[in-house]
């Protein structure tokens, strides 16, 4: 036994010298495989026989720089291109890992792969295996998560992916990808996505129509929607998702819990959202703004109270009346830990558009006080308002939704100050008045120590007649004349005509424009502005004026 044993590994020795002395031409290659010239920086390197001009295949040997084996398989012609040879590949193609085991098992035809492309872990565990047609991907295609365990199956039709499906290690679908159609570089797809908890169970499911625009020369496989996905989740440039037809949302039971369309990435048409715990659905339009229809499972008018909890966790208390929202409703919001934080009280009049008096509650040392709060006339904004913006109140008045009357905005510095009345906070910021939604009159812009520092006057909502741009660190004012056609001037505060410098900061809108500009005045009118790159301290342009009128 030892004896054949001996003489089959004699024969593979010999084997291998032969077709080492046969293969003694070499060539190599970078990390990816482009054949290069400098061995120094060659990742591998075959060997083949430069002076075989046989017809048929003629085989070779790829190798990793440290002379282990990586490849074989076979080419049917070498062409010189910049000196360097371009092989044909033909028939079966082998790779291996460094450990000797296969790694990748495949077949071409004229240079491309043709037939089941199959990857191997260093195991010998199936990774993978593609099918292709003249070099594009076509039939069915399969990833495995571990042996025999699918991940990914997809299917694709000359090279354009037609269904991926992303299973669960218990073998359920995770979410699947259908291809509706195709016009040029603009493709429609179907995505379903089951959503899954931590135990990796279905929560819900949620169906869409996504149109994905792109640019396949950013592609490495450019018609692969999973590609896409992840792509754009990682920033890519160039391509766009937009919802764009059917979408629908499922709850564990696999009922439906939202039913509508997309255009362009805006909800369109009527949708209708199903609350199955208090049997009831209703349809909202999103094409008209009437209030929403409300409907039993079995299609009548609904009537009674209802609970709507929202995707944020808010709670909404309301009624409906034959099918319409009406009277008294409450909104409440909660914070991460569950703990009531804002409340929201309103009217409904008969046809489900807010009237009346609504307001916000916050929780004040104990006391639920008033926040902010408007008056509305059957949809519309109408009467006096109190609005909290971030760290500013905002008094108002509206008319049928557009602002009307006096208008000003007050810092505030504490909680406790979004609960007390205009006359009682301080910090001032903007006064002023509108008109038909447009500024109209006088405006006057204040800083934290109550100072002006703007004041001026609109017409309709423009500019007009002067303006007063007050800079106190610098012991001056400038004049804009918004109706003549003058020079601005400048003085000091005292009113004597301004002689220095004034530098003025603003938010800079590209990476190499100007952000900071700084005048040269001279009795109160410009003489000089430099306009400065704050960066890098660089002045990117100069304007030369006399007596504040610009010299061309």
């Amino acid at each position: 036994m030892k004896k054949h044993i001996l003489i089959a590994v004699i024969i593979a020795a010999l084997a291998n010298i032969c077709t080492a002395q046969q293969l003694k031409d070499k060539v190599y290659f970078d990390e990816d495989w482009n054949v290069i010239s400098d061995a120094s920086k060659a990742s591998y390197y075959r060997l083949y026989n430069a002076n075989d001009k046989s017809t048929g295949l003629k085989p070779y040997k790829d190798f990793y720089i440290n002379g282990i084996l990586q490849g074989e398989g076979y080419y049917s012609r070498v062409e010189i291109n910049n000196g360097l040879p371009e092989f044909t590949e033909e028939g079966e193609q082998k790779n291996y890992y460094e450990n000797g085991q296969l790694s990748e098992l495949w077949y071409k035809k004229n240079g491309k792969i043709d037939g089941k492309h199959t990857s191997y872990d260093s195991t010998g565990c199936v990774k993978q295996f593609l099918n292709y047609k003249n070099g594009v991907l076509d039939g069915k295609q399969v990833r495995y998560w571990q042996k025999n365990m699918v991940n990914v199956e997809d299917f694709f039709k000359n090279g354009i992916l037609q269904n991926e499906v992303y299973y669960l290690t218990d073998g359920s679908k995770r979410s699947e990808y259908t291809l509706i159609n195709r016009y040029e570089n603009v493709f429609t797809a179907n995505h379903t996505f089951y959503y899954i908890d931590e135990d990796d169970s279905p929560l819900s499911k949620v169906s869409d129509d996504l149109v994905f625009f792109l640019d396949p020369n950013v592609w490495e496989y450019p018609f692969q929607l999973s590609n896409f996905l992840m792509m754009m989740e990682l920033g890519a440039e160039r391509t766009i998702k937009l919802r764009n037809g059917k979408h629908q949302e499922f709850d564990r039971q696999e009922r439906i819990v939202k039913d509508g369309n997309y255009t362009n990435g805006d909800k369109s048409g009527k949708w209708t959202y199903y609350l199955y715990s208090q049997k009831c659905y209703y349809i909202e339009d999103y094409d008209d703004d009437s209030s929403p229809k409300y409907y039993t499972l079995d299609h009548k008018p609904f009537s009674g109270p209802l609970t709507v909890t929202q995707s944020d966790g808010a709670e909404i208390f309301f009624n409906i009346k034959n099918g319409i929202r009406c009277g008294k409703y409450t909104v409440n919001h909660y914070d991460n830990n569950g703990k009531l934080y804002v409340k929201y009280f309103g009217n409904l009049d008969e046809n489900g558009q807010i009237d009346g008096y609504a307001h916000s509650e916050i929780e004040v040392d104990g006391k639920w006080q008033t926040s902010d709060f408007s008056n509305y006339k059957h949809g519309f904004k109408h009467g006096e308002s109190r609005e909290i913006q971030g760290d500013s109140i905002i008094f108002c008045t509206y008319n049928n939704d557009l602002l009307e009357g006096s208008y000003e905005i007050r810092k505030v510095h504490s909680f406790k100050d979004f609960v007390k009345e205009k006359d009682s906070l301080r910090d001032l910021i903007i006064v002023g008045s509108f008109k038909n939604d447009n500024p109209h009159g006088t405006f006057e812009w204040r800083d934290n120590e109550g100072r002006i520092t703007t004041k001026g006057y609109y017409t309709n909502g423009s500019q007009s007649g002067i303006w007063n741009h007050f800079y106190y660190d610098e012991n001056m004012y400038g004049i804009v004349d918004h109706d003549k056609n003058v020079p601005d001037r400048f003085y000091t505060l005292d009113g004597k005509p301004f002689t220095g410098k004034h530098i003025q900061s603003f938010e800079k809108e590209e990476d190499d424009d100007p952000d900071t500009f700084e005048m040269t005045i001279k009795n109160s009118y410009v003489q000089e502005v430099k306009y400065i790159d704050s960066s890098t301290g660089k002045v990117l342009k100069i304007n030369k004026y006399k007596d504040g009128i610009l010299v061309e």
